[in-house]
């Protein structure tokens, strides 16, 4: 597929990110061209064209247009006026500014109902085709629209996907150090969901369904193969399993990785700094699979407990660079991915810039607290932070559903303080939904010394939860290495069929392939996303090209 930019338009700033979420269900098979080149020639090379929102002059909307008619398809966000009217739609000059998404079962046939989804940016307002067919609309607004022109297929959407995604991952960053949610007087990465996220729509991952919907739109009227999420066709979800130390005893340590040893189990261990854990220790749990990195604190915290004394603006950044250093330093190892104490945070995304100037490469601090419980962002996947202005950071976000802290516990300040069989049967539910109906990663905490003092019960049902649905519960380290590897993997078109492009050797990746193309090697049937496809599941590539599927015979 082209994808087209335009850095000279602010409407089109999301453009980049649209890629990366195109990436993240798998669609690797993407040639980026700036406005300024589009050409007749370069559009005739693509089976079909990604065009963000943006405005374009009547030559360029011809071009893109003569390439439809000539069997291209188009896959189109928020079109610009002149591009929607030569698409025969009778625009009303007005827009829904804040509304829902109805989507039904006939788009996301395995869901057991239709859905509504937030829509936090603008959606036009329209008259369409008498020909076109709606596919969803937006406040009873047509707002999915498919439409035949010449030989090509048509998809318009009404709103910008991109950056609607980007507000439910990120937050309103009108709520910046606004503190009203914060009862303890710390900033945290919730405090951006507050009046934009209905605590009672948390159990649903709204921007994963979102980008899947973007991905069976384009199966719609170009399909190709796509990356699976996960190394192995039959898995469906996994659980990252996290632990912050908080200055818990070595022998806490002990009974948590003891029992994750029954569960074969491994966890990322986020260590505070002047932690209890000795670099012997971390060496010797190391050889057990699990994985430390750093959990930023001030050192007045050691002192005062959760010292708030001084304003958040002013001490982050410099909490992040002494805590990173310091603990690449004593423990003789880089920090890969990190969660800072009491989840402070800094402005909008500022701290996640901090973080990628670090060299740190994925980012858990986005934990839901109360009143939410799940999907804070909409989301369990790995997807690189974007800043208002458009530009990605090269940090991933690894949204966390939930701590013990904050179901359980009888006296912290943000708890529900349910029982144990509540959290269990709520947690239960989200684990189910997200191996089954989402495909979304898990991601939870738990201290050592909650874990050893109270919260055993609710976490080891979280295990066997997670067991029960085949997901792997596995630390950070290696779903990092995994993310990065599947991101770095490029699906290409050529004469004689598709192929998979590993950069560097990868153990296992699962390409899904459509009945449009006849696998080549040792395929299975699986549906996903209510579609049916073959997952081909791939072993021991090394760094090259390797053929996946040929087009099948007509």
């Amino acid at each position: 597929m082209i994808l087209i930019h335009d850095h000279h338009q602010h409407q089109a700033r999301y453009s980049r990110y649209l890629g990366a979420l195109l990436r993240t269900e798998g669609l690797s098979a993407i040639t980026d061209v700036e406005l300024t080149q589009l050409s007749a020639p370069t559009l005739a090379e693509s089976d079909l064209i990604v065009l963000p929102r943006m405005a374009l002059t009547p030559a360029q909307v011809t071009i893109i247009l003569d390439a439809v008619a000539a069997g291209r398809s188009l896959l189109c966000m928020m079109p610009a006026p002149q591009l929607a009217g030569a698409l025969g739609f009778r625009l009303h000059h007005r827009v829904v500014p804040r509304g829902t998404v109805a989507v039904s079962t006939q788009l996301l046939p395995h869901l057991p109902t239709d859905i509504t989804l937030d829509l936090l940016t603008p959606a036009l307002c329209w008259e369409m085709p008498a020909e076109a067919r709606s596919l969803g609309t937006v406040d009873e607004q047509p707002a999915l629209i498919q439409l035949s022109h010449g030989a090509g297929q048509v998809l318009c959407i009404s709103f910008d996907m991109a950056a609607t995604v980007a507000r439910l991952r990120h937050g309103d960053p009108a709520m910046v150090d606004c503190h009203t949610a914060g009862l303890d007087g710390v900033y945290r990465p919730s405090e951006l969901f507050v009046h934009q996220l209905d605590p009672q729509r948390a159990h649903l991952p709204q921007a994963d369904l979102y980008t899947a919907l973007l991905a069976l739109l384009v199966h719609r009227i170009a399909p190709q193969p796509r990356l699976w999420y996960y190394p192995h066709a039959d898995q469906q979800s996994t659980m990252l399993m996290t632990s912050d130390d908080d200055w818990s005893s070595v022998t806490d340590f002990e009974c948590l990785i003891a029992a994750l040893a029954e569960h074969q189990a491994t966890c990322t261990f986020y260590l505070v700094p002047q932690s209890r854990v000795r670099p012997a220790d971390v060496a010797r749990w190391q050889a057990m699979g699990h994985d430390f990195s750093v959990h930023p604190a001030l050192d007045s915290d050691i002192v005062v407990g959760l010292d708030t004394s001084v304003a958040q603006p002013h001490v982050v950044a410099d909490m992040l660079v002494t805590n990173v250093t310091r603990h690449e330093h004593h423990y003789a190892t880089r920090v890969h991915s990190i969660r800072q104490h009491a989840v402070r945070w800094l402005g909008y995304v500022d701290a996640a810039r901090i973080l990628a100037n670090l060299g740190v490469r994925m980012d858990c601090n986005y934990l839901a607290v109360s009143p939410y419980l799940g999907y804070l962002c909409g989301s369990g996947r790995p997807v690189p932070f974007v800043a208002e202005d458009g530009q990605l950071i090269d940090c991933w976000q690894q949204p966390t559903l939930w701590t013990e802290e904050c179901l359980i516990h009888p006296e912290y300040v943000f708890s529900f303080q349910w029982s144990v069989p509540q959290a269990v049967a709520a947690t239960d539910a989200l684990i189910a939904d997200a191996a089954t109906l989402y495909y979304t990663p898990v991601t939870i905490n738990s201290h050592p010394v909650s874990f050893a003092s109270y919260s055993r019960p609710l976490i080891e049902a979280n295990w066997r939860a997670a067991q029960r649905h085949h997901m792997p519960i596995q630390a950070l380290a290696g779903w990092l290495e995994w993310t990065q590897h599947r991101h770095a993997l490029q699906l290409m078109q050529q004469a004689d069929g598709w192929y998979v492009h590993a950069p560097a050797a990868i153990a296992t990746c699962t390409v899904l392939v459509p009945d449009t193309l006849t696998p080549l090697r040792t395929a299975t049937r699986v549906h996903r996303w209510g579609e049916r496809w073959w997952a081909v599941e791939c072993h021991d590539l090394n760094a090259g090209l390797h053929l996946i599927a040929r087009i099948a015979p007509t």
